[in-house]
């Protein structure tokens, strides 16, 4: 197997017995990988599975959805810096638990997972047995223009049995930019719950809000990071009041740069036009109050906030970044725009409200993540890649066809 030679494929696991999985993470705090790794856990059949999440740092935020979810968690802290003994310390746990295969999610826990299931399968070999095998969702583009993270994803991938990516973008730097085998490397999309985010009353979710209930009404949903941008939508939003001053922008999230978007926000003299919610965990109820979508990015992997707003029936207006043109069909569910250019977005959001089709585009949108990226679709793909990787079918040079 690649990433192992000369080990022995894990058997299947006898009936009735559940396989155990290790997802490995940094922490679940609030963010679109960890929901994304929570929706999998929910939706994971447990007659085949048996999950557990090991964090590298902290639970997190969202940790105690675990225990509605019945599923445990275990830290094993990273020290500061590199940490050479955490695989040791990690590969040791997943022999004494039985793990059978780890799932790690962003770069950090991929190189250390990926180590530590390597020297728990080599452990397993010296005593006759098999060992974990490893599959790895790359969530974003992960830096690809940074040659020593760059080498350091390529490192674990080839400790690994798969690589998944979330997009067909991710999956492009995968494997040119990385050098990924391409056998290795499958596509599943994130999933939304469609029964979860859906349409619904505006005038409902604007006084949840506590926000105007007329106007032409701009949502973002985001942690308050760099990548985001949130500094371009301020300025663009500025330039939007200037022709349309009915326009509410709501910001839902937090974040490093919240204090600094705050002060760019009064200096524009947007005053309470404005609203930072902070971060909500009413997203769902929320996103019907907004008459359009808007992000930012200077980056993404694919955007869970935006296949939500979608499936909520919002037109979108979003930056033409990595798998953002996935999700938004340019003119048809949405405007997609480049990068830090706020005349651009601001003019895309004008035009949005000038089309009067919006409620259209919205729910041309709700209908393509229906078709593409349901929540259901997700987990059967997944399961299914689980149970090839156990089964040992991987083989180098066999193509592995894209699950969309």
């Amino acid at each position: 197997m690649i990433g192992a030679p000369g080990v022995r494929p894990a058997p299947r696991a006898a009936p009735g017995r559940p396989v155990k999985v290790a997802h490995v993470v940094l922490s679940l705090n609030v963010g679109g990988l960890e929901r994304v790794v929570l929706r999998l856990l929910d939706r994971m059949a447990r007659d085949r599975f048996a999950p557990v999440v090991c964090a590298l740092q902290e639970p997190g935020a969202l940790a105690e959805e675990l225990a509605r979810l019945d599923v445990p968690l275990v830290v094993i802290p990273r020290r500061p810096g590199l940490d050479p003994g955490l695989p040791v310390r990690l590969s040791a746990w997943l022999r004494r638990e039985g793990i059978r295969l780890v799932h790690t999610h962003n770069p950090g826990p991929h190189l250390y997972g990926a180590i530590a299931a390597s020297l728990a399968r080599a452990a397993a070999l010296a005593g006759g047995g098999g060992g974990p095998r490893v599959v790895h969702t790359k969530h974003g583009r992960n830096y690809p223009k940074q040659k020593r993270k760059v080498l350091v994803n390529r490192l674990a991938a080839a400790l690994t049995d798969r690589v998944v990516a979330v997009s067909d973008d991710a999956r492009a730097v995968a494997i040119e930019v990385e050098r990924v085998d391409p056998a290795k490397v499958v596509t599943i999309l994130n999933g939304v719950d469609t029964d979860v985010f859906r349409p619904g009353d505006a005038g409902a979710a604007r006084a949840r809000l506590g926000v105007p209930a007329t106007g032409y009404h701009v949502g973002c949903v985001a942690r308050l990071s760099p990548e985001k941008d949130h500094a371009t939508l301020l300025d663009a939003f500025a330039r939007l009041r200037a022709v349309r001053p009915d326009a509410h922008l709501t910001v839902i999230g937090d974040g490093p740069r919240r204090p600094a978007l705050e002060a760019q926000a009064a200096r524009l003299g947007l005053g309470g036009a404005v609203t930072f919610t902070g971060t909500r965990g009413d997203v769902a109820e929320l996103l019907p109050a907004f008459d359009v979508f808007a992000l930012a990015s200077l980056t993404e992997g694919i955007s869970l906030t935006l296949i939500e707003a979608a499936a909520a029936g919002l037109p979108i207006v979003a930056t033409r970044v990595g798998g953002n043109p996935e999700i938004v069909l340019e003119g048809e569910t949405g405007l997609l725009v480049s990068p830090g250019a706020p005349e651009t977005l601001a003019a895309a959001l004008e035009a949005v409200a000038a089309r009067g089709d919006g409620a259209e585009m919205g729910l041309r949108g709700r209908a393509r993540v229906m078709e593409r990226f349901g929540i259901d679709r997700m987990a059967r793909a997944y399961e299914d890649l689980y149970d090839e990787v156990l089964g040992g079918s991987f083989r180098s040079g066999r193509q592995q066809t894209s699950t969309s």
